[in-house]
């Protein structure tokens, strides 16, 4: 299970709920996730869509691979909540 959260001091907040009872042991894998600029952003989205989408296959097939993975999270999510 990969979820995210904020260190605050020496607690680590998490930005989803789990489904695991207070007071549990378990173990956490630490990486940090450094965010883009906004200037970076928009330069990386600019030069993404000037180039041609010739030979795109592949981003095409990754967004309906994400869609999928995506939908099956929200069914398992949901149906775990049910």
């Amino acid at each position: 299970m990969k979820i995210k959260g904020i260190k605050c001091g020496q607690s680590i907040q998490l930005l989803q709920d789990i489904n695991v009872p207070d007071g549990t042991e378990v173990i956490v894998e630490i990486q940090s996730i450094e965010l883009m600029s906004d200037q970076e952003r928009l330069r990386k989205l600019k030069e993404f869509f000037e180039t041609d989408w010739e030979g795109r296959e592949d981003f095409i097939k990754t967004m309906e691979e994400l869609e999928k993975e995506k939908n099956t999270e929200r069914e398992r999510l949901y149906k775990h909540s049910s």
